[in-house]
């Protein structure tokens, strides 16, 4: 079995995304491995923010723009000072991504480029649509990235 050391967290900031921050936190200690956390704004706010620019003044656009990121970032940290605080856990706040694009697509380059041992992430397997629409992300990742994969199922 290989060592972990790298972790990638992959979150959309749903609450399966926050169960797999708890399985993140014990692989992290167990194995005395480094946290980066991940989180994809859609392909499809990048099309909604070149609607908005066609239809409004692009400093307008600019400023949703930088709101959305900087909401989605504030997130991001707030969960990673979660992490931080807890013992053994080894993430730098600097180790937060947030990028713009395909979500799966991002998670498999960034997990790639990075170096990981494993991507850690949430599933949404709730019902045949559900499983379709929104699992596709985790599907997307699992199929096709090089390391292992460790997806979370929100139980209820």
């Amino acid at each position: 079995m290989s060592q972990i050391t790298k972790i990638l967290y992959a979150t959309d900031l749903s609450e399966t995304a926050q169960s797999a921050m708890t399985w993140t936190r014990s692989l992290a200690e167990k194995y005395d491995a480094d946290i980066t956390i991940i989180h994809v704004i859609p392909e499809l706010f990048k099309e909604i923010t070149r609607f908005a620019a066609d239809r409004s003044s692009p400093s307008i656009n600019e400023e949703r723009k930088k709101a959305v990121n900087s909401k989605k970032e504030e997130i991001l940290r707030l969960c990673g000072e979660r992490l931080k605080d807890l013992p053994n856990c080894q993430i730098e706040l600097k180790n937060i991504i947030v990028k713009a694009g395909d979500p799966a697509e991002e998670i498999l380059i960034t997990a790639d480029k990075g170096n990981f041992d494993i991507v850690v992430m949430g599933t949404h397997g709730q019902g045949k649509i559900s499983k379709l629409l929104l699992g596709s992300v985790a599907r997307g990742v699992v199929d096709e990235c090089k390391v292992p994969v460790l997806t979370i199922r929100l139980s209820g």
